[in-house]
């Protein structure tokens, strides 16, 4: 709309301007309004004169009436003399005397020297106007200088234009949109449409050159107390006026309402169309689905590794993808219970296999250290110590021996231990003694089988290289539902740096490559903190604790079972 606008007002302003160029060269005008001139000022001396100067202005009147043509391209052209003598020609044959400068526009015309020079729209009540403009009468002239060869003045053309001709689109286009309103600015930024009413407008130029850059020629113009307005801008080429359109947002918006709440009532039409389809269709799917998903429902990983078998129910679908579907899942679950309760059984197999395997180390270790004491003994014709020994050592292997338990009360651990203790006090005499120190309440703790006498055999073979008499101390206590057994000894030779290198190097042990690689020899300590970890997991102590003077501890522990059946219900692999 703002672009219909421009091109129109430009397109009258071209004619306006053609017009008077057409006048300013035109070699017939001028030299009939030369000899007008010459006539009119020598109006009074004779009726010879008066008769010339009329001769000459009919002839101009001629002239301009074929020019602008039937159709009125323009209202009026005025011919004005240098000296104040003028022909206006084109409605009527008119010749007056003017005082040239009380005429608004003389000083710009001159000063433009021949170039063209609009006026803002003036009243003018001797014209008649056409179809809006009849009520205000407005015209707008276009002026310019037509010069001597010389440069020197000759004379001034006007070419007056009825407002309503000029700026018909406009009042058309504000017709037919009433929301919208045009906004039309001279070169000199003086507001020429609306040219009906006197009322003051806002300044809309300035307010969108304030509110926008130059390169913007559309947007949103915020009027703070008015409300908002989108707005248009095209400049009009060779005249520098501005063509400025205006349409509240709100009325913009309301355009949209019958498209957008048409649009909402297809859209909720379809939707509502297309659920009712949806639901039809899924309840011919419903049912099988139902039953299908009750029947997957009922694989769980506890029912999967339930030794009792749980039929899952049939979909009965007259949908032959649904019914394969069904009976595949049917059969998928056969397949995954047979083969979940095969793994698990093999792995309970192995963790009991690696379990053994390492308890069995300690058998021939024990049976080579108490060899070797009897040997030295009988050396020392120890034989009444030696049966002693004998019968501790049948004792203990009876009970080192019996592979059917894993793990036993604390207090039979505790027992068989002081057979051993008892032994190596035989052997040592005075050099060696040990204290129990074990609390009621953990001797019926159930603890992993033989994770005592290792610790115990690492401190004669590690610890007592100091000179005698080496001292034992075992004791045992609970906290935070753990037990916890602390194995003491005073040979105090284990440097903080050496503890540190043990408890990384039995942190980050290799399960599986340090039971491919078990021996009997040199595992005492490495075989318990293997046995801990493979039955408690992360919830294992393993402790080495050498911060008191010439002693060394080594603290183990776990959860507390108060009997086999609790432990082998957590611990199913077992």
């Amino acid at each position: 709309m703002c672009a219909s606008v421009e091109s129109s007002v430009r397109t009258q302003l071209d004619s306006l301007s053609s017009i008077s160029m057409n006048v300013v060269y035109s070699n017939a005008i001028k030299m009939n309004f030369r000899e007008f001139s010459t006539s009119y000022q020598r109006n009074g001396t004779a009726p010879v004169h008066q008769a010339a100067s009329r001769e000459k202005a009919m002839a101009i009147h001629d002239i301009v009436t074929a020019m602008i043509g039937a159709y009125q391209s323009a209202s009026e052209i005025n011919l004005y003399t240098m000296d104040g003598s003028c022909v206006e020609a084109g409605y009527w044959l008119k010749t007056t005397s003017v005082n040239l400068e009380r005429l608004p526009w003389y000083s710009q015309v001159l000063a433009l020297n021949g170039h063209k020079y609009i006026t803002a729209p003036i009243v003018n009540r001797q014209l008649p106007a056409k179809g809006e403009n009849q009520k205000s009468q407005k015209f707008i002239s276009l002026v310019r200088l037509f010069l001597e060869p010389d440069g020197t003045p000759e004379g001034i053309v006007e070419v007056v234009q009825d407002c309503d001709r000029i700026f018909s689109l406009c009042s058309q286009l504000e017709s037919q949109n009433p929301d919208s309103w045009v906004f039309i600015y001279n070169s000199r930024k003086e507001l020429v449409y609306p040219y009906q009413s006197d009322s003051s407008y806002p300044n809309y130029y300035t307010m969108i050159t304030q509110a926008s850059s130059k390169d913007d020629k559309a947007g949103i113009l915020n009027t703070g107390s008015s409300g908002k307005y989108l707005f248009a801008e095209q400049t009009i080429e060779g005249y520098d006026w501005t063509v400025i359109l205006i349409k509240p947002k709100s009325a913009f918006n309301r355009s949209l309402s019958f498209f957008r709440i048409t649009f909402f009532l297809i859209g909720a039409l379809s939707i509502l169309v297309t659920l009712f389809i949806c639901f039809f269709i899924s309840k011919r799917l419903t049912v099988p689905l139902e039953k299908l998903t009750a029947a997957t429902g009922k694989i769980t990983i506890s029912r999967v590794l339930n030794e009792k078998k749980v039929n899952l129910t049939s979909a009965d679908s007259r949908i032959k993808e649904l019914s394969l579907l069904c009976e595949s899942i049917r059969s998928m679950y056969e397949k995954l219970r047979f083969t979940s309760q095969e793994v698990l059984l093999s792995r309970s197999e192995e963790t009991r296999a690696k379990f053994q395997a390492a308890q069995s180390l300690i058998n021939p270790h024990f049976l080579y250290n108490c060899l070797t004491n009897i040997s030295v003994m009988a050396e020392e014709e120890m034989n009444e110590d030696i049966v002693q020994m004998c019968q501790y050592l049948c004792d203990y292997f009876r009970y080192i021996s019996s592979s059917r338990d894993m793990i036993v009360p604390l207090k039979e651990e505790i027992f068989y231990t002081e057979c051993y203790l008892n032994c190596m006090q035989m052997r040592f005499h005075e050099g060696f003694s040990y204290t129990m120190d074990i609390a009621t309440e953990t001797e019926q703790f159930y603890i992993p089988k033989l994770i005592i006498q290792p610790i115990v055999e690492n401190a004669f073979k590690y610890g007592f290289q100091i000179s005698p008499p080496w001292q034992l101390s075992i004791s045992s206590y609970a906290e935070h539902g753990r037990w916890y057994l602390k194995v003491e000894d005073n040979g105090g030779l284990l440097s903080e740096e050496k503890k540190n290198e043990l408890l990384r190097l039995y942190e980050n042990l290799d399960m599986d490559k340090e039971w491919n690689s078990l021996q009997i020899g040199n595992m005492g300590l490495k075989n318990v903190c293997l046995r801990l970890r493979l039955l408690y997991g992360a919830e294992a102590v393993f402790q080495i604790d050498c911060s008191s003077s010439k002693k060394t501890s080594f603290i183990v522990g776990g959860p507390v079972y108060q009997s086999r059946e609790e432990y082998y219900e957590q611990h199913p692999e077992l």
